[in-house]
């Protein structure tokens, strides 16, 4: 019993796989650079600002901690639309990473 590996197709498909990547780079640039921005924001706000502010950033970061991201990526996705909020998918995913 053998196994023939057959890479051809590979070939054909090296333009898709190219910017593929090129698009799982640009989310991973645009999200890291956004999430650390507002993650920046966030503790100066948690650490310095009013009581109010204070706890609704905890009540924040506690949500986005507790829910995997699997989650947050569907109510994006899936449940914003549905209550009238269209968004194109890679901006939905860029979304989702930057606030996880």
């Amino acid at each position: 019993m053998g196994y023939s590996l057959d890479f051809g197709w590979l070939a054909d498909a090296t333009g898709a796989i190219a910017r593929g990547a090129a698009m799982t780079v640009l989310l991973i640039a645009v999200t890291t650079l956004a999430g650390t921005f507002l993650s920046i924001l966030g503790a100066a706000a948690r650490r310095n600002g009013p009581l109010l502010l204070k706890r609704a950033i905890g009540i924040y970061v506690e949500i986005i901690r507790n829910t995997p991201f699997l989650v947050q990526l569907f109510f994006i996705f899936f449940g914003l639309p549905s209550i009238g909020v269209r968004l194109d998918p890679l901006l939905a995913a860029m979304l989702a990473m930057t606030l996880n």
